[in-house]
């Protein structure tokens, strides 16, 4: 999973004059870079994270300082951010989309789309009155990003971090004032992820400040800042649950329409529903056949009687529970994720997968404490937008030392040797690390910024679930390509199981045990996944089906480049192509590559051959 922009990077900028702008055409530029950046001031902690550290408000002449500051989820800053957008978009309407080239066309229709998105998400989502654990998330992140990301020396963001201490009493008395509903799942993840912030505060973060000049005025915040969440917690713990009640199912309104601005795809929740459906039975069917030899190899006295799904299922399920016990030790996964870097960084230049040779600004780190309820595996958090040159990271999990042996060896199943590295291509190389890397060199720099900070989820997800598949196709098996390619199917199973449950519990009313029973029996996952991921399909919804989706798009542009090209398809060039036109939905990629449109990215070196 990757990291997810802020949702309120609902954002109000550089405001560039268009006066003397006589076509679409030249007017587009402008209007793209006061987009970004206007957005980009209405959330500084997404500021940070892009790369956005200071900006003069064209309007007021005021000079902000977005690391020290905390975001404003006021109802007079959401008003003023939902009068942006509505400003916005209308002035959109009046340039002719038809005028532009193919390229703009897909800048116009992002913006479009991203306008459109925060439009619903303030009028309709208002989910800074009903999600506690947005502003657990939001803090945390904030914090986090100060210390994490190395855009000036520690003793200047040790002073940022300070800064932004101090502002956590009056970041908490605005959430209190906000929150008016919400739901049992809501609160108690967000009374987790507050803890986690605080503990933070107490240690990490004061290790960071340590020795800075920074330290006292640190020292002094932190009381204040720690009764403040103190304070939220009890809210959340004692007051919210007498509030309005908010259900988190969204229904299938709300589904239908999200599932439009969020994936940007040519299918429809319906038709993605069928298609996982089905694709669920076919993949169980083909597993069967792959592993009735390993079964029989390996548990020689078994045989399963009932019907033809009950020995499936006992067939399967020995067999990948033998490849489960290929594990590393529950201490390890961390390092076990960057030798599997390493790994990976020589097999893709080895075998030319693309042209990209130079990984060296992605680093393996254990993911954030406060973001663990989120990313209980890991994920990947890219160099800033606006600084493209600083680290980019691959978060793993850690198993929580609490947790007992038999849950640790649970997930250490789920995770064994051939899904943790699938896991590494996914986070990491070739997938959203470079897709990341290659989308930082997008020109001009106004289409760049527009595209890494509003790009298509599906584009991004999509790509990561695809190499995962395309880099098995080449041998990158772990050492053993049946038990990879088992691993691989399982993983398939979790992708259209995730469609399943994600639309199901949001649009169908389907209970929670009926989703987890399903993923445990049907899809093979361990019960604490499967519980895991019920938790995230409650705390989200659409989010999950960015993957299958993503792949579905993926796969079928690669079938349809084959199709055209022939012998003359090669994988190096097609991956260099599609890559450096960015993060835009991939339906639009299609067009773009099919029509040999010109991507818009400085590519590296090539090193394609002409045959692959």
């Amino acid at each position: 999973m990757v990291r997810p922009r802020h949702a309120l990077l609902v954002l109000a900028a550089c405001a560039t004059a268009l006066a003397g702008c006589s076509s679409p055409a030249r007017q587009f530029p402008g209007l793209a870079n006061e987009f970004v950046y206007t957005t980009l001031s209405f959330s500084p902690s997404g500021a940070t994270q892009t790369g956005l550290h200071a900006w003069t408000d064209p309007k007021t002449g005021t000079k902000l300082a977005f690391d020290t500051l905390l975001d404003d989820l006021s109802p007079a800053s959401l008003q003023r951010q939902k009068a942006f957008y509505g400003d916005f978009k209308a002035r959109l309407q009046t340039l002719n989309r038809d005028k532009l080239d193919p390229q703009t066309q897909a800048d116009y229709d992002l913006m479009m789309n991203a306008v459109e998105f925060a439009l619903f998400s303030l009028d309709e989502e208002r989910f800074t009155v009903r999600r506690p654990q947005l502003y657990a998330e939001n803090l945390g992140s904030a914090l986090f990003s100060n210390v994490s990301l190395e855009y000036a020396d520690p003793a200047t963001r040790a002073a940022h971090l300070a800064a932004r201490l101090g502002q956590v009493p009056a970041y908490v008395a605005t959430a209190i004032a906000n929150l008016n509903a919400s739901n049992d799942v809501y609160r108690r993840t967000a009374l987790e992820e507050m803890a986690s912030v605080a503990d933070a505060i107490r240690t990490s973060y004061a290790d960071f400040v340590k020795g800075t000049p920074a330290a006292a005025r640190y020292t002094a915040a932190q009381p204040a800042a720690l009764a403040a969440l103190a304070h939220f917690a009890a809210y959340v713990r004692d007051t919210l649950p007498g509030k309005g009640a908010f259900d988190w199912r969204l229904g299938k309104a709300m589904y239908d329409v999200k599932w439009r601005y969020y994936l940007q795809a040519s299918v429809t929740p319906e038709e993605m529903l069928r298609e996982a459906e089905d694709s669920m039975r076919s993949i169980r069917a083909q597993m069967l056949v792959l592993a009735r030899p390993l079964h029989d190899q390996w548990f020689p006295g078994h045989r399963h009687a009932g019907d033809s799904t009950a020995v499936l299922n006992a067939v399967v399920g020995e067999v990948l529970a033998r490849i489960g016990q290929d594990h590393v030790n529950r201490d390890s996964l961390v390092a076990a994720g960057a030798k599997n870097i390493a790994d990976l960084e020589k097999f893709v230049v080895d075998h030319r997968v693309l042209s990209q040779t130079d990984f060296s600004k992605l680093t393996v780190i254990p993911t954030p404490p406060f973001m663990r309820a989120s990313y209980g595996v890991g994920g990947a958090v890219f160099a800033p937008a606006l600084q493209p040159n600083l680290q980019s990271f691959f978060w793993a999990t850690p198993i929580p030392k609490g947790w007992s042996s038999a849950d640790a060896e649970a997930k250490l199943r789920e995770y064994n040797r051939y899904k943790w590295l699938t896991i590494a291509i996914h986070e990491g190389i070739p997938g959203h690390i470079v897709q990341g890397d290659y989308a930082n060199r997008v020109t001009p720099e106004w289409r760049r910024l527009l595209r890494a900070i509003y790009g298509a989820g599906t584009y991004i997800e999509g790509w990561a679930v695809y190499c995962e598949w395309m880099m098995t196709q080449l041998g990158m098996n772990g050492g053993d390509s049946v038990k990879a390619r088992l691993t691989a199917m399982k993983a398939d199973l979790r992708v259209y199981a995730n469609v399943i449950v994600d639309n199901r519990l949001h649009t169908q009313n389907w209970s929670g045990d009926s989703a987890v029973a399903m993923m445990v029996r049907d899809a093979f996952q361990e019960r604490p996944e499967a519980v895991a991921k019920l938790l995230r399909a409650q705390l989200e919804y659409v989010q999950m089906n960015l993957y299958a989706v993503g792949y579905r798009e993926w796969r079928e542009l690669r079938q349809e480049a084959e199709r055209r090209e022939g012998k003359a398809f090669n994988l190096c060039r097609f991956h260099d192509t599609v890559l450096s036109y960015g993060p835009i939905p991939v339906p639009v990629v299609r067009r773009l590559y099919l029509d040999h449109v010109a991507p818009t990215a400085t590519m590296p070196a090539s090193r394609c051959s002409a045959t692959q």
